[in-house]
């Protein structure tokens, strides 16, 4: 019974919570874009971005130049395949919410097929281009608009839209998973932020020596997720050459 009534307690503050993001999504802007001039919340993403600096210097990218340094670049490989194959579902869901009827048939097949070595080595070896996409691509394409610029601890620069997003792909999730895939999906948040910063190592920390920082990381977040949502010729290109997609955007 006590477990009952947290659930339904957790369910509510997840509605209200989201309804309060889309109010705040609503009356932020109603063209498609949010003015990089207009942050509404610039003075408390300041002090949020600050504190996620602190963390990231002192704890994540030690942890990270460690990682790249002392385990092999095909083991890692294997790690990054694996992180992306277990976020396939969420291309999927999204996919098919977006109609897109050719990349949902596209990642399941090649999510079953790399099922056979849990996603750790591309069987497709990467001939298959898959479109990555999620709740907030899909509020995209239903004209939501991105709403206010946010930098969220521990997780860094997203819009409300975006962010909104993210909290429904995970309940999608959580909803799909067993309890040990649960347990899996937990474990593998701190892999997936140290192989993430291993890989844009040297950009951030040039971003971190930049005049103003927090404008140019938000200024890259901006440009680069429109492109990823909009720009059908950057999600066929897209590489893993993360470093050169920073400064090439940050120019």
């Amino acid at each position: 019974m006590c477990i009952y009534q947290m659930t339904k307690k957790y369910k509510f503050l997840f509605v209200k919570f989201i309804t309060a993001l889309f109010i705040l999504n609503g009356c932020s802007n109603s063209t498609k874009f949010a003015s990089e001039n207009k942050d509404p919340f610039e003075k408390i993403n300041r002090n949020v971005f600050q504190f996620n600096q602190y963390v990231d210097q002192e704890i994540i990218s030690p942890i990270s130049k460690t990682y790249v340094k002392k385990v092999p670049a095909k083991i890692r490989s294997g790690v990054s395949n694996h992180l992306q194959w277990m976020d396939t579902p969420n291309t999927i869901i999204n996919s098919a919410l977006q109609t897109d009827m050719e990349n949902t048939i596209l990642a399941s097949a090649k999510f079953l097929l790399n099922g056979l070595t849990l996603g750790f080595y591309d069987l497709d070896k990467g001939e298959t281009v898959i479109k990555k996409r999620d709740f907030g691509s899909t509020l995209a394409r239903l004209n939501v608009s991105e709403g206010p610029f946010l930098m969220v601890p521990f997780i860094g620069p997203k819009t409300s839209r975006d962010f909104t997003g993210i909290v429904i792909d995970k309940q999608n999730m959580t909803t799909l998973s067993t309890n040990s895939l649960d347990d899996l999906n937990l474990a593998e948040i701190p892999i997936n932020i140290i192989d993430k910063r291993g890989k844009m190592s040297k950009t951030i920390d040039n971003i971190y020596l930049s005049a103003d920082p927090y404008i140019k990381i938000r200024s890259f977040y901006l440009q680069n997720r429109r492109n990823e949502i909009y720009s059908e010729k950057y999600i066929e290109n897209k590489n893993n050459n993360l470093d050169a997609e920073f400064e090439k955007l940050l120019d």
